[in-house]
């Protein structure tokens, strides 16, 4: 199109209000206020028993959950920070720390795990499933606010957000020993709940030119 007043009339014809999103801590701080507590309610379908903190091990247990739930914090902040122009997220550097933290205290953990039954590490899979199915959701609709310009790398972090904090819950009513199998299958979990959320949410989170220029 060579004339630049029909251009400009039809952009300004298909131009729409927009709204300023939030600061990135309060949207950040808004998702896990309503992630959480969705999640939690979620897991009331499933019948769990309470995570016994007298256990030995307790310590450790603890430990991970803290790092699950900063770990969470960050990676949605991350999500929302990738979804704008300009903003620059956390390298990844600043999570490995914290994931070899995690991944060490689970290690000592499994050493000191007893036998577990196929069964309950099913069931761990299941609940972690279960609760994330309304974080996901929150967190495509936070994201489809602003869209963004790297919608593979922003659901991505989203997803794995998401799963920390899956398995933050869990970690409420989990045993403080983690068996091999059962860390398999939180993994597992993991993997499935990252890979859910970039296939749901990326004709939701691409922004349109870019989608309708990979056809």
């Amino acid at each position: 199109m060579t004339d630049h007043e029909l251009l400009i009339e039809k952009l300004s014809r298909q131009a729409q209000p927009v709204t300023r999103p939030w600061r990135d801590g309060w949207r950040v701080l808004a998702w896990t206020l309503m992630a959480l507590p969705s999640g939690w309610l979620c897991s009331l379908l499933l019948q769990r028993v309470a995570t016994d903190w007298s256990q030995a091990g307790a310590l450790l247990a603890l430990l991970q959950l803290g790092l699950t739930f900063v770990m969470g914090v960050l990676a949605i902040r991350n999500a929302f920070l990738l979804s704008i122009a300009g903003r620059r997220p956390l390298c990844w550097k600043w999570f490995m720390p914290l994931l070899i933290v995690w991944l060490g205290s689970v290690l000592a953990n499994l050493g000191q795990s007893s036998q577990i039954h196929h069964r309950d590490a099913v069931n761990c899979y299941v609940f972690m499933m279960t609760v994330s199915a309304p974080m996901v959701l929150l967190v495509i609709g936070y994201l489809r606010r602003t869209r963004s310009l790297h919608p593979l790398q922003s659901l991505t972090a989203a997803g794995a957000g998401v799963a920390c904090m899956a398995l933050t819950l869990l970690s409420f009513c989990h045993s403080v020993e983690v068996h091999p199998l059962d860390f398999a299958l939180h993994m597992a979990a993991t993997l499935t709940i990252v890979v859910a959320t970039v296939g749901l949410g990326w004709r939701w989170v691409v922004i349109p030119q870019m989608r309708s220029s990979c056809r």
